[in-house]
């Protein structure tokens, strides 16, 4: 799936007017503030439903409007092109495609699978622990969308146990303890089969865009031992009590990068913790297409700006197959060396969308 154009209305800075995208790699060109970033937030949106800068839609609309909208056409092989858009009004949100209303957001991560690489990455190396789990939780769900309900009924059995905890009903604990157990050894399962797939060529990646030779690797530590489930819910149950919440469970899974045996946040400058984080994400595109052979969209915001010309010509070359790619830039960033014969390029400034002179014509 690729997008071939977009309009919005009412979203952050980005003008009420249609951007014309079709094209495999469209670059956008603006000083900071501009809305390169947020054009890619509405692709991101269109594709999941979500921001991935903000959980809350109304931080999404331009100030002093109260709804916003976003329209894009779509194809696919060999099919017509199609009409994906979302809307959000009075704290609603709708998305159709198709001219049908998208129910369940599951069927969004079936359709346009997409990924965006974006300084907050960072945070999946050196953030909380329900960041890294969100990172290796979302690797799975775009691969098996059974792994989404897995997670609903988990977290829907964790709440109905701490609601029992709170409520002073412990007669119950013990049902919901045999629930958790069982979806929760599911969840494991999958989250140590992903960070072993994760952990077989993260080293290479690393070592190839890096320039060093180090061992980088995933330690996946599960709140839960194999076998000893019902032990620790029993064993924690008073403590559970105390705080009022399950304090075991996948819930609290942790993980840790390791480089040459060390924990990697501890001996990492600013810049390699950076570098892995690009790694990373480059690790899961890779994983989605060795897995499904199927070619996302990528969202690359500005990236490359810390990176040496090396190691952005690396980074570059690993990237993984791809239907389509949009890259922000900076205009003093060397983007024109980047460009391939069919790239768009676009001007952006208060948020309007202005197409180089010398692409003019193409690809609308």
């Amino acid at each position: 799936m690729a997008f071939t154009q977009l309009r919005s209305f009412g979203f952050r800075n980005l003008a009420d007017e249609t951007v014309k995208i079709n094209a495999p790699e469209v670059f956008f060109v603006g000083e900071n503030g501009q809305g390169k970033s947020n054009f890619l937030e509405a692709l991101h949106y269109l594709c999941y439903g979500s921001s991935f800068r903000t959980r809350k839609p109304e931080h999404l609309l331009r100030t002093g409007d109260k709804v916003f909208r976003l329209v894009a056409r779509v194809s696919e092989p060999n099919q017509l092109i199609d009409e994906l858009s979302v809307t959000f009004e009075d704290k609603k949100r709708q998305i159709c495609f198709d001219g049908k209303v998208v129910q369940d957001r599951k069927d969004l991560l079936e359709r346009f699978p997409c990924f965006v690489f974006c300084h907050g990455d960072i945070e999946f190396i050196t953030g909380p622990p329900e960041i890294q789990r969100l990172f290796f939780d979302q690797t799975l769900t775009l691969l098996d969308h059974g792994y989404i309900d897995l997670l609903r009924n988990y977290r829907q059995i964790l709440r109905s146990r701490n609601a029992c905890i709170k409520d002073n009903r412990h007669e119950l604990l013990s049902v919901y303890d045999e629930q958790l157990i069982e979806y929760g050894r599911l969840v494991t399962k999958r989250r140590i089969e992903v960070v072993s797939e994760f952990n077989e060529s993260l080293s290479e990646v690393f070592e190839r865009t890096a320039r060093m030779n180090a061992e980088v690797n995933i330690r996946y530590l599960p709140s839960w031992k194999e076998g000893q489930e019902s032990a620790t819910l029993n064993r924690l149950r008073e403590r559970d009590l105390t705080f009022a919440t399950t304090t075991s469970g996948p819930h609290r899974d942790r993980y840790r990068f390791i480089k040459d045996g060390r924990q990697f946040t501890e001996t990492a400058s600013t810049g390699q913790l950076r570098l892995l984080s690009l790694v990373l994400r480059t690790a899961q595109v890779n994983y989605f297409w060795n897995k499904t052979q199927r070619r996302p969209i990528l969202l690359l915001d500005d990236v490359l700006l810390e990176l040496d010309h090396t190691r952005r010509e690396r980074f570059l070359n690993d990237l993984p197959p791809y239907e389509q790619a949009f890259f922000t830039f900076l205009p003093q960033e060397p983007y024109a060396s980047y460009r391939k014969p069919d790239t768009l390029v676009y001007e952006v400034k208060s948020g309007s969308f202005t197409l180089h002179e010398e692409d003019e014509g193409k690809h609308v």
